[in-house]
C-alpha cells in the first residue's frame, strides 16, 4: 500500500486485539464486538490513533484472524479500508470480499460484519454523520433528508486519484502542526472526494444557486435538517436574531424570493431527489408529498411543476423503469 497513518498520537504495540477493542471504545469511535477465529498469539495486536479535525483515523492490525460485528451506527461514517492482506464485509445478506486497496463506506442506521486474516492491517476514518451531511451540502449535493446511503461495493482507493492523495496527506499531517483551520479544510474535501467515489442515492443539485451571506447559508443547513417539519418564520426570525422585515430584505436582496417560497422549493428539490432515486420502497406520490408537509396535492402537483418541469408523477414513473 502506499500510504499508512505516519503522523498519530497514540501508538499501542504489543497487546491482545481485546485491548485495541477497548481503547477505540473509550474513544467512541464505534460500538463494535469482538471476535477471535483461531487460537494464534494473544498479544500480537498494534494501532496506531489520532484526531485530525472532526475526523477519528485509526490504523490497527490484530496479528490473527478476526471479526468485527458492528450494530446500526448512529451518528457517523466509516471509511474503511484494507492495507494489506485481505477482507470481508457481510451486510443486509451481501458478503464483499476485499483485497488490499479495497474501501467501503459504512453508513449509519446498518448492521455490518467486518471479517480479516491473520496480519491484516485496517485503516478506519471516523466521519461524524452532521460533518459529512455539512460537507456535502457546501459541494452542492442534495440529501433527501436521512442519512447518506452509500451503496454496499468496495471501492480501490489507489484508483482514485484525488482521494488516495487526500488520504496520504490527512495520513502524514501532525495534528499539532496543523492549525485547526487547515485540518477541517481537508477533512471537508476527504468528505468531497468519499463523495465522489463511493456511489450513493445523492446527486449535485444544479438547481439552486446557494447565496454566499452567511445569514441564508445558516437558513439553508436548518431547513434542510428540518425538511419534514413545519418551518415557520419566526423560527429562523429567531435563528438568524434578526428582525422579520429584516430577514425578508435579506431574502429579497440575496435570492429575489420570500423566505416561505425560499423553503418551499428547497422541499421541493428534496421531494425531486427522493422520486428520482433508487429507493423501492416509494408506493406513491402522495406519501412523499405528505412527508414533506404538502398537504394540498393538487397545489403540490403545481408548484412541483412549475418548479421541477414535470409532474411528481411523472419523476416517480420514469425512476421505476
Amino acid at each position: 500500500m502506499t500510504f499508512s497513518l505516519s503522523r498519530f498520537d497514540q501508538e499501542i504495540m504489543g497487546v491482545s486485539a481485546f485491548e485495541i477493542s477497548n481503547f477505540l471504545k473509550n474513544k467512541s469511535f464505534a460500538d463494535h464486538r469482538l471476535i477471535q477465529r483461531d487460537k494464534g498469539c494473544s498479544n500480537t495486536s498494534s494501532l496506531r490513533y489520532k484526531a485530525f479535525g472532526p475526523l477519528q483515523i485509526a490504523e490497527y492490525s490484530s496479528g490473527n484472524a478476526m471479526e468485527v460485528r458492528i450494530p446500526s451506527l448512529d451518528d457517523a461514517y466509516h471509511l474503511q479500508i484494507v492495507l494489506s492482506g485481505e477482507g470481508r464485509c457481510i451486510s443486509d445478506g451481501t458478503s464483499l470480499p476485499m483485497q488490499a486497496g479495497d474501501s467501503i463506506m459504512l453508513t449509519p442506521g446498518t448492521d455490518y460484519s467486518l471479517a480479516y486474516s491473520s496480519h491484516c492491517i485496517q485503516l478506519s476514518v471516523r466521519i461524524p454523520l452532521d460533518f459529512l451531511h455539512q460537507s456535502a451540502r457546501e459541494f452542492g449535493y442534495f440529501t433527501a433528508g436521512g442519512p447518506i446511503r452509500f451503496i454496499p461495493q468496495g471501492v480501490n482507493v489507489l484508483n482514485e486519484g484525488p482521494l488516495r492523495h487526500l488520504l496520504r496527506d490527512i495520513l502524514e499531517f501532525d495534528s499539532a502542526d496543523t492549525s485547526e483551520r487547515a485540518q477541517l479544510y481537508y477533512a471537508k474535501l476527504l468528505c468531497h472526494g468519499i463523495l465522489q467515489s463511493h456511489e450513493s442515492g445523492i446527486c449535485l443539485n444544479d438547481r439552486v444557486n446557494p447565496s454566499e451571506h452567511r445569514h441564508i447559508a445558516q437558513i439553508r443547513n436548518y431547513v434542510l435538517d428540518h425538511l419534514t417539519e413545519d418551518i415557520a418564520i419566526g423560527d429562523l426570525v429567531e435563528l438568524c436574531r434578526i428582525s422579520r422585515k429584516s430577514l425578508y430584505n435579506l431574502f429579497e436582496k440575496e435570492t429575489g424570493q420570500t423566505p416561505s417560497t425560499y423553503i418551499r422549493q428547497l422541499k421541493l428539490e428534496t421531494i425531486y431527489t427522493e422520486l428520482s432515486g433508487d429507493d423501492r420502497n416509494i408506493r406513491n406520490v402522495t406519501e412523499v408529498a405528505l412527508k414533506y408537509g404538502f398537504t394540498n396535492l393538487g397545489r403540490f402537483s403545481a408548484q412541483y411543476r412549475d418548479h421541477i418541469g414535470e409532474l411528481p408523477s411523472e419523476t416517480l414513473r420514469r425512476q421505476s423503469h
